[in-house]
């Protein structure tokens, strides 16, 4: 254990670096295989520690799960700008393709997507704040005149597509785009869907 983990002026940066370590616990262990020892041995830190940053192993996914979230949704978003040549619905498709396929590649996103960990994937899917503001600031961005309880329920709803996709993937990318396109575009672009 590193006596001097918070030495430094570094206590700003101590939850960070937690879920920094919790990324690599999941790779190695898997995420129903990890418990708050497993997560403080690989942070350095001691258990009462991690304790002060999250108050439970929930507490700790729901902030790993926000925080991965957040980053895959910017990247995402910042490397298929928007385009006048293609329309809104080939953009909305062409992105929740890239979350599926960007999820499937990366080693500490997947791992949460294997059979054992479905329970606590739903789970997590279901607890509010993992991702509620991402997933309304992104229906937002298709549907802008949606109230913002609207935009929620709609990216709610968005967001248990995508990870019963990742939990129960289609036969191949064209059959999940074909799934995406019938079942969850038009719901979220279709002006005349009421949803407030």
């Amino acid at each position: 254990m590193n006596s001097d983990w918070l030495a430094g002026g570094r206590a700003e940066l101590a939850a960070e670096r937690i879920l920094d370590a919790v990324r690599t616990v999941f790779i190695d262990h898997g995420v129903s295989g990890v418990g708050m020892t497993e997560v403080a041995e690989a942070a350095g830190c001691s258990r009462a520690t991690l304790y002060r940053y999250f108050e439970n192993r929930q507490a700790l996914y729901v902030a790993f799960a926000g925080r991965e979230t957040r980053a895959l949704i910017e990247r995402i978003w910042r490397d298929r700008e928007v385009s006048v040549d293609r329309s809104p619905a080939q953009q909305l498709l062409d992105q929740l393709t890239a979350v599926l396929a960007e999820v499937r590649k990366t080693p500490h996103l997947a791992v949460w997507f294997e059979p054992a960990n479905a329970g606590i994937v739903a789970q997590l899917a279901n607890s509010p704040g993992v991702v509620d503001a991402l997933a309304a600031n992104f229906v937002a961005r298709f549907r802008p005149g949606l109230s913002a309880p609207a935009a929620g329920r709609v990216g709610r709803w968005v967001v248990r597509a995508v990870v019963s996709l990742l939990t129960l993937p289609g036969s191949n990318e064209d059959e999940e785009r074909a799934m995406l396109r019938t079942f969850v575009l038009p719901f979220v672009l279709d002006e005349h869907t009421v949803i407030d």
